[in-house]
Formats: structure tokens, C-alpha cells, sequence
């Protein structure tokens, strides 16, 4: 008879967590918490051995955030810890691998094996930059579950049903329409040169006219230097200078937040001082300087606060020493800052560490900057991209008005009385 396999104990994921993943005692305790909610209140499995427990658990923890009894923060925290345990029952260990989406709605198996090569043989040939391909995946999959769910052969499509899609989408995402249509090209694309599909389908998918684009906020020079001040006031912690370097060179390059995050150490050129890149988004190698002042920040987060990690990455989070930040962590930086600096923006404005990209390609447009140097500094592929800050620019927009016709005064002889 096979030996039953228990939930391991608190010391024995401690133990691996520390050892395997490099956490902190501070973030050990906290998980702790996490672990003993999920097996008190989720594992409750009876005659069950470890593994169809802890899949029982993850289970009921879906079915407290539908009943509204969890958040989803913590939906997402007892599913990571449940994860880690799982590894560490059938494999003794615990690694950093992703942990799978629990309830994520899939197709069938052979369209998802289908999605699988497509994706594969994006990786493969080096097509597209990661995020392109990631968007592809998700979006693609998508179309899966429409086609199944109205009973289409996504191999056999036809031009309606594509259009039909596309429609579907147009009614979800308006102004996210063009990386769809994109998507679902590349994707055909593959069909069709792998014999599975008919090329007369890629004639159906053609760009679609999207709504005009939402015009995002920037900074202001007065906020961009005041949340200068900020990051310099609250400086004097590790998590401060790591801010004020974060910041600064958001400010000086106008680099995305993907690329801040993925920033090596190797990446800094001091002697020219530049930064050397190759764009998370598009995989276009980019080079851009910064200012000394942006030098100073990043080097005293280097040698006086980001710690001795062998990972390579510039800027690691605080709890975990061996993790790199993340855009939304960035965020939530970035909120906290402009919280301190006093700057207070609407929800509609779209402020994000993307803001910071946004108004150092609108300063370059006011200050008369050619559209040409606008998209080396930024690293944009060609000057299309770079148009967008045209809208949004107060010099460019004043050279845009219409005549107005001339009004003529009205004479009638009671114009005085009115109201």
C-alpha cells in the first residue's frame, strides 16, 4: 500500500523558501500568515493525500473570492504559496516558475496545441520582441474561444467569420482593435505558410479603422520638479534612493517601465554616460544618455543601498533581494511619490511611469525638436509613433486653428435687451 504524503510542515517550506527563492525573514513572516490561512481554512480535505488537498484548496479559494469572502490580492497569495507547495511535493523543491493561472478558461486541446506551435515558431525565428509575441498568444486565444464558442474552425475560417470576430472585439476593446487585427495576422500568417490554412483569408484581415485615441496627461515642469524634490527629500532610506534613481532616469531617458525593470548593471556605460539597451517592446537595440545628476542617483543606489545580489538586474525589490522590479511595482511607487509632492491627477489621465515617456517626447516637440530627433531619443522604430506627441503638445496645437469667419454685429434695435 502506498505511503500517504502529507501538506509539508511551516519549517519545511521556510526552510526551501529561504534557501531556494532568497527570501527575507520579514517576507517569511508574512507568508507564514498565508500559509497557515490556506491550510487552516482551504485543506480541509478528508481521507486525501498532500497533493489532492492542496488542489482541493486552490479550488475553494476560487469559490471564496466568487462569494465575495477573499479579495483578490489575497486570492492571489494563497494560490502562490499553494503553488510552491505543490512544487515542493512533487519535485522537493521550489523555483521561481510562474505559477499557472488556477480557473483560467482554455481551449480545446487541439486548438491549444496549434496556438502552442504558432508561438513556438514566433520564438523560434525571432519574429517579434517577447511582449508582441506574449500579446499574440493572449489575444489569439481569445479568437479560440470565440471559434469554439460559435462552433468555428479556426483552420477553416472564413472571411465572415473573421469579420464577425473582429466585430465581437470592436465592442470590447475600440481602441486596442489594431494590435488584434495584428495579432490574428501573424497567426494566419503561420497557417498559411504551414499549409493549414488558405491565403485568401489574410485578405480579410486588414487594418480596421479604430475610434480616435484617448489624449493621456503629462507632467508639467513645475510637477516633474516636484516630485524631484520628493524622491530627494525621502532619499535617505534603501527603498528611497532606489525611488529617486527610478525616477530620475524615467525623467532624464524616457525609457518604458519594461526596460527600467529589465536594466542590467552591464547596460550602464559611466563613461559616456549612457545606457545601452535593447527594447523590451520591440527588440530594437537603443542607446540613450542621461544627465550627471541621474548618474549621481543611480550610483548611490548601487554602492550604498541596492545590496550584493548576484542577479544582474540594477534596481531589486526590497523584500525579495533576488527579484528584479516590476512596471506595476513602479506604479505603485510612482503613486506614492505623487502622494508626498502633493500632485494630484484624474483617474482619466492615465498617470503611470509611462506619463514620464509621454511628457519628455511632448517637452522635445514644444521646444521645436524635429519629429526625427524626437524618435531616436525615445527609440521609436519610425516617425508614426513618435506623431502621437504632436497631439498633445501646446506649440503645435496653436499652430492648428481654423480661420474663423467673420461675425457680423447684429443691429436689430432691442439686441440691448437681451439676455
Amino acid at each position: 500500500m502506498q505511503e500517504k504524503i502529507f501538506i509539508p510542515e511551516w519549517e519545511t517550506v521556510a526552510e526551501h523558501l529561504r534557501e531556494d527563492l532568497g527570501y527575507s525573514e520579514a517576507t517569511l513572516e508574512r507568508t507564514r500568515h498565508t500559509y497557515n490561512v490556506f491550510v487552516r481554512d482551504f485543506c480541509s480535505a478528508e481521507d486525501a493525500d498532500a497533493i489532492n488537498m492542496v488542489r482541493c484548496g486552490i479550488e475553494q479559494t476560487g469559490a471564496a473570492f466568487e462569494s465575495g469572502i477573499i479579495s483578490r490580492d489575497k486570492l492571489l497569495r494563497l494560490r502562490r504559496l499553494a503553488f510552491r507547495i505543490l512544487q515542493l511535493i512533487e519535485t522537493g523543491h521550489i523555483s521561481w516558475k510562474c505559477a499557472p493561472l488556477y480557473g483560467k478558461t482554455y481551449g480545446n486541446s487541439s486548438d491549444e496545441a496549434l496556438l502552442s506551435s504558432f508561438v513556438e515558431s514566433e520564438r523560434r525565428e525571432h519574429k517579434h520582441a517577447e511582449s508582441i509575441i506574449q500579446r499574440d498568444k493572449n489575444t489569439v486565444r481569445q479568437y479560440i474561444r470565440y471559434a469554439e464558442e460559435n462552433k468555428i474552425n479556426i483552420v477553416r475560417a472564413k472571411a465572415q467569420d473573421i469579420l464577425a470576430f473582429l466585430s465581437f472585439m470592436k465592442g470590447r476593446r475600440p481602441a486596442g482593435l489594431k494590435s488584434v487585427v495584428s495579432a490574428l495576422r501573424h497567426f494566419y500568417l503561420y497557417l498559411v505558410d504551414a499549409g493549414m490554412a488558405d491565403a485568401n483569408i489574410l485578405l480579410a484581415i486588414k487594418p480596421w479603422g479604430t475610434p480616435l485615441k484617448r489624449v493621456y496627461g503629462v507632467f508639467s515642469a513645475e510637477e516633474i520638479q516636484r516630485l524631484k524634490d520628493a524622491a530627494t527629500q525621502f532619499s535617505d532610506t534603501d527603498t528611497g534612493k532606489r525611488d529617486k534613481a527610478i525616477i530620475m532616469l524615467a525623467i532624464d531617458c524616457g525609457i518604458r517601465s519594461s526596460d527600467i525593470c529589465c536594466l542590467k548593471l552591464e547596460d550602464i556605460d559611466w563613461r559616456s554616460a549612457s545606457i545601452n539597451i535593447v527594447q523590451k517592446k520591440t527588440g530594437i537595440p537603443h542607446t540613450v544618455p542621461f544627465s550627471m545628476e541621474t548618474g549621481e542617483a543611480m550610483a548611490d543606489y548601487i554602492l550604498n543601498a541596492r545590496g550584493t545580489s548576484d542577479l544582474p538586474y540594477v534596481f531589486l525589490k526590497k523584500s525579495y533581494f533576488d527579484s528584479a522590479m516590476t512596471s506595476s511595482l513602479l506604479c505603485q511607487r510612482l503613486k506614492k511619490l505623487m502622494e508626498k509632492a502633493g500632485i494630484s491627477r484624474a483617474s482619466s489621465e492615465k498617470i503611470n511611469m509611462h506619463t514620464f515617456r509621454r511628457s519628455l517626447g511632448t517637452a522635445m516637440v514644444d521646444s521645436g525638436e524635429s519629429l526625427e530627433m524626437v524618435a531616436q531619443i525615445l527609440g521609436h522604430k519610425d516617425k508614426e509613433a513618435t506623431k502621437g506627441y504632436i497631439a498633445i503638445s501646446e506649440r503645435m496645437l496653436r499652430e492648428c486653428p481654423l480661420p474663423m469667419p467673420e461675425i457680423n454685429e447684429r443691429t436689430e434695435k432691442n439686441d440691448q435687451d437681451e439676455i
